[in-house]
């Protein structure tokens, strides 16, 4: 049977492989364009489910076959808040003075509003169907890469972007639904508003800590977009997707530290080591990615995303810091306090990022560009991890404290240093990320290997 862990990795794997592939094809302009279209469908997503699925899956989590009426309840909310999202979508296209943005955000935006308001998937881990959850992952990612690549061969196929992924989600909540119904579980439809208000309240409070994210994730598509013009938007927006795309590597780990970490709340050594495992995969991995990324891209972005993004290189440099704050806000918001229970300090830590960046998004982009943007980026995800960082108990922040840190800094910075001194040589792009990966490793077998091996035995 597939692992989740596993699922995990493939469909991390997908998504890095269609990325490059669909920019290329749809240029810097449109590019920018779709994802002004995703940022706005973003917010209006959030109508559509104000926290209401993440409230069934804890019911369900909890008490199983007894809380299908509460799951059968959230679907004819989530049908009537999908209603209030399609007003929403289209009052916000018809604002919109392009006609193919106008199309773009009507299709889009009422398409996956109605498609996911139907959607069981997020059931599946809470009833341990891990199987079938990793099933429909990768089958999720593979129609859609499939889609993809077989029917955008240009700018003037950017229609067929949402038509894959609103078709992958059709059939992958067609999937949930027939292994849901086999397993015994059915819904008791009724309307019942006396039941609804019970539903809700803890529901919006979920909705709370998603709005304050998606503002610090999609407020820089809509600033960049008003400011700067679609062209700025496409090279921001590019080099920031390329940026995720690589800190999705590294946020598995912390997908498989977040159910331990709740299963060790409440031991203090046990919390201890697996956030200091945590911390240490972050250092180890995140440092020298950011490093290798700032120094080597002037050859790996035109590589991956095409001669026609030279001009993202500086704003990728930028914005590669966002693979050290983001996976660190991860780490201390969504997967300590979050798994901790620790709901109030999670949606704090998301206020926090969320003000960071929309000030910043208003502020610095007019006078600095799309390197302001980037900034404001990086700095709202910086603002999530600090706070959640104060707030985690004194055990995980004594944790995150590794000593791995140091020689981690300085390991990293001598592979910038070789690097610096071979980008110039014109090597191919895979040449250089062995040289660094080379000499990232040698230096921890020479100078760390004492420490790196005492850390390995104390997580043991």
């Amino acid at each position: 049977m597939l692992s989740v862990t596993t699922a995990r990795v493939v469909s991390t794997i997908l998504t890095a492989v269609t990325f490059p592939f669909l920019v290329r094809r749809l240029g810097v302009d449109v590019y920018g364009l779709w994802s002004y279209v995703v940022a706005i469908c973003g917010f209006t997503g959030l109508v559509a489910n104000p926290g209401l699925s993440t409230y069934a899956a804890q019911q369900v989590a909890a008490r199983r076959h007894e809380a299908f009426q509460t799951v059968s309840d959230v679907l004819i909310l989530r049908v009537l808040a999908s209603g209030v999202a399609v007003v929403a979508v289209l009052a916000v296209a018809s604002l919109e003075v392009r006609p193919d943005a106008r199309f773009l955000l009507r299709f889009y935006g009422v398409a996956i509003a109605l498609t996911t308001s139907l959607s069981l998937d997020y059931l599946l881990s809470s009833l341990e169907l891990f199987h079938v959850q990793s099933l429909v992952l990768i089958m999720q990612q593979s129609l859609y890469a499939i889609g993809i690549f077989t029917m955008v061969r240009s700018a003037k196929d950017v229609i067929w972007v949402p038509v894959s992924i609103v078709a992958s989600s059709l059939l992958t909540s067609a999937i949930a639904w027939v292994f849901l119904w086999r397993e015994g579980y059915r819904f008791k439809f009724s309307i019942a508003p006396q039941r609804w208000g019970a539903i809700l309240v803890p529901s919006l409070h979920y909705a709370g800590s998603s709005l304050m994210s998606t503002l610090y994730h999609r407020t820089g598509q809509i600033a960049v977009r008003w400011y700067l013009g679609e062209h700025a938007l496409g090279l921001y927006a590019a080099a920031a997707r390329l940026a995720d795309v690589l800190r999705n590597f590294l946020s598995i780990v912390q997908t498989v530290m977040m159910p331990r970490i709740a299963l060790r709340a409440n031991s203090v050594n046990g919390l201890f080591r697996l956030a200091r495992i945590a911390a240490s995969v972050l250092v180890l991995f995140g440092i020298p990615l950011t490093v290798g990324a700032v120094v080597t891209a002037p050859v790996i972005v035109p590589w991956l995303l095409g001669a026609q993004f030279q001009e993202a290189v500086h704003a990728f440099q930028w914005v590669s810091l966002y693979m050290i704050t983001a996976p660190a806000a991860a780490l201390f918001a969504g997967t300590i306090l979050y798994a901790m229970g620790r709901h109030h300090d999670y949606f704090l830590s998301t206020l926090t990022g969320a003000i960071t960046a929309v000030v910043l998004y208003l502020v610095l982009p007019p006078l600095f560009g799309i390197s302001g943007a980037c900034v404001a980026f990086v700095l709202g995800e910086f603002g999530v991890a600090l706070f959640a960082f104060l707030r985690c108990p004194p055990e995980v922040r004594a944790a995150a404290k590794t000593p791995l840190l140091t020689l981690a800094v300085i390991s990293s910075l001598l592979m910038g240093a070789v690097l610096w001194v071979v980008v110039p040589r014109h090597l191919p792009p895979l040449v250089l990320v062995g040289v660094g990966c080379a000499v990232y490793v040698i230096s921890w077998a020479t100078v760390g290997r004492n420490l790196l091996k005492r850390e390995v035995e104390g997580f043991a």
